[in-house]
């Protein structure tokens, strides 16, 4: 999902545990807008947490994906759920739009 892909706009897309492997989140995000419909569903899941390890090396809090996903042309992201987890605390599913 870094590079061009050759389809049809999406009506939505899963993000499960990929965005914490980029440092500049805002990039990958506007790269990943650039493949939905207008209103289409971005679907993230992530560790809960603002501080990685090697094996998460950027990950993000709700909160903080809730200040860049606007900067990065979507919806405020809407907390769908949170989960705890062994390794970073927890995870959380949250949504949004592309405008």
């Amino acid at each position: 999902f870094t590079r061009a892909l050759d389809l049809p706009p999406f009506d939505g897309i899963v993000m499960a545990n990929s965005l914490h492997f980029f440092k500049d989140k805002k990039k990958i995000l506007r790269h990943v807008h650039s493949f939905l419909k207008p209103n289409g569903a971005l679907l993230l899941v992530e560790y809960n947490v603002d501080s990685g390890n090697p094996w998460v090396p950027y990950p993000l809090t709700f909160e903080t994906y809730r200040t860049l996903a606007p900067r990065a042309d979507f919806s405020e992201p809407r907390l769908l759920a949170k989960v705890p987890s062994r390794f970073l605390r927890e995870f959380y599913s949250a949504v949004c739009y592309r405008n």
